[in-house]
């Protein structure tokens, strides 16, 4: 075994753990404070940003979607949502809720500006009510916390001052039809939320229990539990497996041999080349790693057919640290060509920023592979 070293979490697998914490970081308690069937609680807003019509309405259907600058899947689903908006415009009113902007200490109105530039660019892709949450955070307090909801987007559909729905955009259209045809049954969503509510409960807090555990054996340097309780875990949760698989890798990476490591990655290929591929790409996210190891990543990323831009700038990555730079260019630039491809078809999911910091990565790989010849 290596000596000990501290094994902090990845920044990948704390948003994973974070994905499965969702439901439960606001909510403690079996019961929801807000769910469907509740009446609806007060709008609160710093600002108007887009529309006439940020009320509650007696003789329409109101479809609050909550949404960030930064959330890509918001942004992903506001196209959909204009066409929904203009297809109900006569039973439908929209209000797109601006949230959990990263202000920091300063109130939230500061992002008030940045939300007006983004909402007109996006122009006719939002065509509908916009409004900005106030300096309390009211909106995500006292309408997302209380439902239990920490991730966006989310979407809460309302129907007389009474709450009907609680999802997600995408199945925002399936809902509107069926309560327009009458079809809509409250009392069954009620149940169904909030035994989905409960489940999601229980799975995130036996989920805590297991990573503190496995946190609890190496704390105490019983690394050899610490890999059990991994596989243990794994084992016994297929939906949140890869989380225990990554966080084994950290620790053999930490407290064990390379030969360890390279036969923990050659395991895992032969069972399931697609966490082999995460493995691997978790890999080049790490320093300090030794040549081997590095080298039967990039064969696997390369191996996997994995070729989307996160995998090709993983490859990229490790490729440059074997020293080979020619491959690393390719990859690399293969990469960048798709970014701008992606970004002429979607230009708000993709920052020119982006594209200009891979477009370095490139240049330098290309200079590096010029000068070793």
């Amino acid at each position: 075994m290596k000596t000990k070293k501290r094994i902090p979490l990845s920044g990948s697998l704390i948003l994973i753990i974070l994905i499965l914490l969702n439901t439960t970081v606001y909510a403690q308690n079996n019961k929801i404070s807000l769910s469907i069937g509740d009446p609806a609680p007060n709008l609160f807003y710093s600002k108007v940003l887009k529309g006439e019509n940020v009320s509650l309405s007696d003789d329409k259907i109101t479809v609050l979607e909550f949404w960030a600058t930064w959330c890509v899947p918001c942004i992903a689903a506001m196209p959909h949502l204009s066409e929904l908006a203009e297809q109900y415009s006569d039973t439908v009113n929209v209000i797109a809720i601006n949230v959990m902007e990263r202000t920091g200490d300063q109130p939230y109105s500061v992002a008030i500006p940045k939300v007006a530039e983004f909402v007109e660019k996006m122009r006719d892709k939002m065509k509908f009510n916009v409004i900005v949450d106030d300096d309390e955070k009211n909106m995500d307090k006292r309408w997302l916390r209380t439902a239990g909801i920490k991730g966006i987007p989310a979407t809460i559909v309302i129907k007389d001052k009474k709450i009907f729905w609680i999802g997600h955009p995408m199945f925002l259209e399936k809902v509107l039809q069926q309560i327009k045809d009458g079809s809509y049954d409250l009392l069954e969503q009620k149940k169904e939320y909030e035994k989905k509510f409960i489940a999601q409960r229980n799975e995130s807090k036996s989920f805590k229990d297991n990573m503190t555990a496995i946190e609890n054996a190496i704390n105490s340097e019983n690394y050899q539990e610490a890999i059990a309780l991994t596989e243990k875990f794994a084992a016994q949760t297929p939906k949140s497996s890869y989380v225990y698989k990554q966080r084994k890798l950290q620790i053999l990476l930490a407290f064990y041999k390379d030969q360890d490591v390279l036969n923990y990655l050659k395991n895992t290929q032969k069972i399931d080349k697609k966490d082999a591929a995460a493995l691997a790409s978790f890999i080049a996210s790490q320093e300090n790693i030794s040549t081997k190891i590095d080298a039967f990543a990039a064969d696997i990323i390369d191996k996997s057919g994995e070729k989307n831009t996160y995998y090709l700038d993983c490859l990229a990555t490790l490729q440059s640290r074997l020293g080979q730079f020619d491959q690393a260019y390719k990859n690399q630039l293969k990469m960048l060509n798709l970014l701008i491809e992606a970004r002429r078809e979607k230009p708000d999911l993709i920052s020119e920023e982006a594209i200009e910091n891979n477009r370095k990565k490139a240049e330098e790989y290309q200079r590096k592979a010029a000068e070793s010849q």
